[in-house]
């Protein structure tokens, strides 16, 4: 008997047969288990690692480049970069998630009916409906609490649950045979209204300011937006689910970039991951630093003045300042001081100094919520 063979068969018979005789058997858990952890295992962690440093360097060297500022420690930006690069990855990965998940829920609704595969789906119908709701239920809580100019985010919501809700009996009317009874459509509906508004609040935390935004952001805010609502539903019948996250995983850093770009803010991308991993404040705060820290700072506004006063007490050990920090890293700090004017808030100038890390706290005092703010001014 040859040695390729055995019990009259060929060994490579038997084992191309071996996965077609378990081929209607159920995966078991164990096995499962088994083959994730040979699948993490077959992973280069160390090239991802040392990829991810490379990025989250030079996330850093051109959210330094920014500010003016480098940092002397470069142990202790070598030893946060990584850190960065993967928080860089995951809102990366947040924001094309959010853009892809109601496409994601119209498909396993199938809601899709339609058999002209060039004009869009109802897709973006839906997605009007859970924007405008959401704007609804916000323009609401504004309203309860006397909030200044309510009708700015409840006209909008109105207008777009008015023009979804239309487009969605629009669709349904013209297509007289349906894959699922009406009950049903419409609680899938509700479900992909739901998804509808992660692309609203991934491009929201994206293209509106944190400082407060005009006209120009709102504007280019609103298009980007609709553009998304347009795509996923033009998309819908071209590609499937995973051809769109494969495009959207290569455009989303150029998105990122050049989108806040035309904003004027072309170092949205490194300074809101310096925000996320603590490198960067993302507000002014009040900080209490040491009684020659806070000389230095009032000698360095000179004749101008500060928006929140410099205190240096001088039968004290502490001094009060009211600044922004712009990096933490390594033993010397760069904070940035609001100048006053009359000019609105935030656009009358500000001076940056360096001052030691050591010894500077930050205070943030929590307002105590009244039975009036809890139930709303209006209830």
């Amino acid at each position: 008997m040859r040695a390729d063979t055995e019990h009259g068969e060929p060994i490579g018979v038997q084992q191309t047969r071996a996965p077609a005789a378990t081929k209607g058997k159920p995966i078991e858990p164990m096995m499962l288990l088994k083959r994730l952890v040979a699948f993490m295992g077959a992973i280069p962690w160390v090239t991802l690692g040392a990829v991810g440093t490379g990025c989250g360097l030079a996330l850093l060297y051109f959210y330094f480049r920014s500010i003016e500022f480098v940092p002397a420690d470069i142990p202790a930006m070598l030893s946060a970069s990584l850190f960065v690069g993967l928080l860089a990855a995951a809102l990366c990965l947040y924001t094309a998630g959010s853009l892809l998940a109601p496409l994601w829920a119209y498909r396993e609704a199938g809601l899709d009916d339609q058999t002209d595969i060039n004009r869009p789906s109802s897709l973006w119908t839906l997605q009007l409906v859970g924007v405008g709701a959401f704007l609804l239920f916000v323009g609401y809580r504004l309203w309860r609490d006397c909030k200044n100019d309510p009708e700015f985010v409840l006209v909008p919501g109105a207008v777009f649950v008015l023009i979804g809700g239309l487009g969605w009996a629009w669709y349904q009317i013209k297509q007289t045979a349906h894959q699922h009874p009406w009950w049903r459509r419409q609680l899938s509906a509700i479900n992909v209204c739901f998804f509808g508004v992660f692309p609203f609040l991934a491009l929201f935390s994206v293209l509106y300011p944190s400082q407060g935004a005009d006209g120009w952001h709102v504007g280019v805010f609103v298009v980007a937006w609709l553009m998304v609502v347009l795509a996923t539903s033009l998309l819908f019948h071209r590609l499937p689910l995973w051809g769109c996250a494969l495009m959207l995983m290569f455009l989303m850093p150029l998105l990122m970039i050049s989108l806040p770009g035309l904003q004027g803010r072309i170092s949205y991308l490194p300074t809101v991951v310096a925000e996320m991993a603590g490198i960067r404040a993302k507000q002014v705060n009040e900080l209490r630093v040491s009684k020659g820290t806070c000389h230095l700072i009032r000698s360095a506004l000179t004749s101008a003045s500060a928006a929140k006063p410099v205190n240096c007490t001088e039968d004290a050990d502490w001094g009060t300042v009211h600044a922004q920090v712009l990096s933490n890293l390594g033993e010397r700090w760069l904070i940035e001081v609001q100048l006053d004017g009359t000019q609105p808030k935030g656009r009358n100038g500000a001076v940056r100094i360096t001052i030691p890390g050591e010894g500077v706290h930050t205070v943030r005092q929590m307002p105590a919520l009244s039975t009036a703010q809890a139930g709303g001014c209006r209830t």
